[in-house]
């Protein structure tokens, strides 16, 4: 019974992890801010706290490979077989890499072009994504388009999602992931956008195996948006 409240109480540790740095690390750059008179920089703040978190959430990804206490021998086992394998195939690996990449873009273009049809921005302030896209170039894309991918996908698909694959269906982790990953987003506009993004990355980790491919989608989805940010 102890081990099973365990397992719940590791579902949502990483994301208040996540929250906890992300918010400190706000905090003390809006003191510095205020401080010595530079402007309060969204964009850079989630850089920051993205690179506080990569290698605390590295750690705690790479300890639930090896936690049989917690997940099982037969879940561990599972999961470094799949992995294993999936590494087996490094030409087709690459390719689904480049595709899962380019996929993700694709996504973004698709999806953001039915909710403009929809004219859901009429109906929903969308300034937190506003403020993120008005920092420079080079930190918008270091911060949005890789740091911030590679932070999430280790929290919620390396973390969550396959913390919630040992105790519930699959579908049932990725619909459950998802939520998480779009609540957590917290303006409705993103949340919209969230969800489903959010499942097709559990499932691209599910039937690609490697950690690699859902980055690269998120990646691939993140980097279009600016693109597009500075095109329209």
């Amino acid at each position: 019974m102890r081990t099973e409240a365990r397992k719940i109480i590791l579902l949502f540790t990483p994301m208040l992890l996540h929250q906890a740095v992300s918010l400190a690390a706000a905090l003390l750059f809006r003191l510095c801010a205020d401080q010595y008179g530079f402007p309060y920089d969204a964009t850079l703040v989630v850089l920051i706290g993205n690179l506080i978190v990569i290698p605390i959430a590295i750690c705690i990804f790479r300890r639930d490979g090896r936690d049989r206490e917690v997940f099982g021998k037969e879940a561990v086992t599972a999961i470094s077989t799949e992995t294993e394998k999936a590494r087996g195939q490094q030409g087709k690996q690459i390719l689904l890499g480049v595709s899962c990449f380019l996929a993700g873009g694709l996504l973004n273009v698709c999806w953001s072009s039915v909710l403009n049809l929809l004219h859901i921005q009429t109906h929903f302030s969308n300034q937190v994504q506003e403020q993120l896209l008005s920092g420079s170039l080079i930190v918008q894309i270091i911060g949005l388009g890789m740091a911030a991918p590679l932070a999430e996908e280790l929290i919620f698909r390396g973390l969550i999602y396959r913390r919630m694959r040992q105790l519930f269906p699959v579908w049932a982790a990725i619909l459950l992931s998802a939520l998480l990953f779009a609540v957590y987003h917290g303006n409705p506009i993103q949340m919209i956008f969230a969800f489903p993004m959010a499942v097709v990355l559990a499932l691209v980790y599910e039937h690609g195996k490697l950690f690699i491919f859902p980055v690269l989608f998120h990646m691939g989805s993140n980097l279009t948006a600016i693109l597009l940010q500075i095109l329209l």
